[in-house]
């Protein structure tokens, strides 16, 4: 009977992955994401304001918007002004060079999210997720999508954070990890919520986030004395985000706001007093979590795809590359759930068609992509959760039990060795 290595399997994996992005990025429009950042390139050598000239657009392509009702919206560049600076050194690289490092390190970021995930599994686990991890490049947060392709610049960001978190886990060193939280906020303020990782993962790390909160918060509150024309249309970009193109992702917060703007309401402050109502008690639920986990009562193993997924969970704007690193976490917590039940062939089937479901409904259209994607999140961290707080009595009444057996082993021997010699 012929036979394959799960090595050979992976190798063979990763192939057949690499071979379908090649040709999907000769024959489809990629890096879209990517081209709003060489608009941006282009208005600051031009001596432009790159925040004004993408509101000029925006506005003028709403104001015409009965001439082209089924067109896509354009997007602005939304990263803060501090990132600018940055945008100019890489231009001044040149196109290709600046091109070339940009997908280079864009590549290494990936790669860093799948490595993050597969450090997840277990060793009976790895041998099957090494084959599963170079197909979740498609299914970002497990459902199907082309975003590996976008060349956001998230994928580069949520690679440097999580090879650090790696980092921190198994070495115990966490400054790095603090350091590339800082610097992805820059980009990115609601990744500031990524220092809770090390807050529910590791102890004595209240004061390091703390501080390193206080500094991304103070780094992005300095912005209006530095640049403040360039600041305040930053802002009014981030507004015609939302008001004009409804961009408000698939975290549970984010789905409240776009239901209530599709009814004409305002987003603000409604959405803010929902995602409070849900992320604090998110937040102490995983707290209580991380309690039993550093506890001992279950592995760091177990933990991380389930903290991994409650701590995105936390950050009020989900994004499709937000996802994308918890393709294979929530993998995971779907194995698990199956492997720790008896009837795993009926439970497996029983996942499996609200998954498939799930991605019909994504592939058919984008606008159910971003609901199927957040019901999918929560359901999985529940699952999770549920999974950590099933499993917690068993082990730790296995542990007692192995403790009380050694302890009247010992009781016997020494009851033994006490016998004089020859007793019955």
């Amino acid at each position: 009977m012929w036979h394959i290595s799960s090595r050979k399997a992976a190798w063979i994996a990763w192939l057949l992955s690499l071979t379908a992005l090649a040709i999907l990025a000769l024959h489809d429009d990629t890096g879209w994401d990517a081209a709003i950042y060489r608009t941006a390139l282009h208005s600051l050598r031009a001596g432009h304001d790159p925040y004004a000239d993408a509101i000029a657009v925006q506005q003028r392509f709403h104001s015409e918007i009965a001439l082209h009702p089924n067109d896509t919206p354009p997007y602005s560049y939304v990263y803060s002004p501090m990132t600018l600076p940055l945008v100019r050194a890489a231009g001044a690289l040149g196109a290709l060079p600046g091109r070339s490092l940009y997908w280079l390190a864009y590549a290494i970021g990936a790669l860093a999210q799948l490595y993050a995930g597969l450090s997840a599994a277990e060793a009976s686990e790895r041998k099957y997720f090494s084959c599963i991890a170079p197909v979740a490049v498609f299914f970002p947060g497990l459902l199907v999508r082309d975003t590996v392709l976008s060349g956001n610049v998230a994928y580069i960001l949520y690679g440097l954070v999580l090879a650090t978190a790696v980092a921190g886990w198994h070495r115990g060193t966490w400054r790095w990890f603090y350091l590339s939280v800082i610097a992805a906020s820059c980009f990115k303020a609601p990744l500031l919520s990524l220092l809770a990782i090390p807050v529910l993962s590791a102890r004595r790390q209240w004061l390091p986030a703390s501080v390193s909160a206080f500094a991304g918060v103070a780094l992005f509150a300095s912005q209006p004395l530095v640049w403040p024309v360039l600041y305040r249309h930053f802002l009014q970009a981030v507004e015609l985000q939302f008001s004009y193109n409804r961009d408000f992702g698939c975290s549970p917060a984010g789905l409240f706001s776009w239901a209530i703007t599709a009814h004409g309401l305002p987003y603000a402050p409604a959405s803010y007093i929902f995602y409070l109502s849900y992320a604090i008690p998110l937040f102490c639920l995983q707290l209580s979590l991380s309690r039993k986990f550093l506890r001992g009562e279950f592995s760091l193993t177990q933990w991380v795809p389930v903290l991994l997924v409650g701590v995105i969970l936390l950050n009020p704007r989900i994004m499709e590359y937000d996802v994308a690193p918890l393709s294979l976490p929530l993998a995971l917590i779907a194995w698990r759930f199956v492997a720790t039940r008896r009837r795993k062939l009926a439970i497996g089937v029983a996942l499996a068609i609200p998954w498939l479901a799930a991605n019909w409904f994504a592939a058919s259209s984008w606008t159910l992509w971003k609901p199927a994607e957040g019901s999918l999140l929560v359901l999985f961290f529940a699952g999770g959760c549920w999974n950590l707080l099933r499993s917690t009595p068993r082990t730790v009444r296995r542990g007692v039990d192995s403790s009380n057996a050694r302890q009247e082993r010992g009781s016997r021997l020494s009851r033994n060795e006490l016998a004089p010699a020859g007793a019955d």
